[in-house]
């Protein structure tokens, strides 16, 4: 006799749906993707940062004066920025500049003037592709990332992703004054050099 399509033999594997009869692979360790604001207390002219500037951000204080960062490696998706527009109509000028793909990249400056009252000056920049510093950066190598030049109340928005170290060996801590043991701070931008990027919103210290 015939067997019937409804009484087909199962597909290889055992399930009649044709999905698998184990558990599948995944990527275990924790990748978070984030944006974070920042406000220049001070202007800058050239704000070298590292990869550790962007690793070094979030971190949980382990006593009254270290933090330990919580990235064991950072990927910048996007840096963007906002020149104040000036009251006495003097030009305003916001630039990013890859200083880590040199060699690298036919252009990688990103530059901006205002002129006036009406707008602010504006630049978008992401890590030109092919280059070191658009991929995944051990942030203890403390790697030339990129240089900012901003004005004083310019706002700056970082997106990244950062893979959290999550296999049981402590990063070197970051020293600090007066933090509460157990709380979750995040570092000024340009931290230690400068400090003049603080995160809005954020705890930081």
């Amino acid at each position: 006799m015939k067997q019937s399509r409804r009484a087909r033999k199962a597909p290889k594997g055992g399930s009649k749906s044709g999905g698998t009869t184990h558990p599948p692979s995944f990527t275990a360790t924790f990748v978070v993707s984030k944006k974070v604001r920042f406000i220049a207390t001070a202007a800058a002219a050239a704000d070298a940062l590292t990869s550790d500037s962007f690793g070094q951000l979030l971190g949980v204080a382990v006593s009254t004066t270290s933090v330990r960062p919580v990235a064991s490696h950072i990927r910048v998706r996007k840096i963007e920025m906002w020149g104040p527009m000036s009251s006495t109509l003097a030009p305003v000028t916001v630039s990013v500049e890859w200083t880590g793909a040199q060699g690298f990249a036919k252009s990688n400056r990103i530059s901006d003037t205002s002129m006036g009252s009406n707008e602010p000056a504006h630049v978008v920049s992401r890590p030109p592709r092919g280059t070191l510093v658009a991929d995944w950066i051990d942030q203890q190598q403390a790697f030339a990332m990129c240089t900012l030049a901003y004005p004083a109340n310019a706002v700056v928005d970082v997106t990244y992703d950062f893979a959290v170290a999550d296999d049981g060996v402590p990063l070197p801590p970051r020293v600090v004054v007066g933090a509460t043991a157990g709380a979750v701070y995040v570092a000024a931008l340009n931290s230690p050099a400068n400090n003049n990027l603080v995160p809005v919103s954020l705890a930081t210290i």
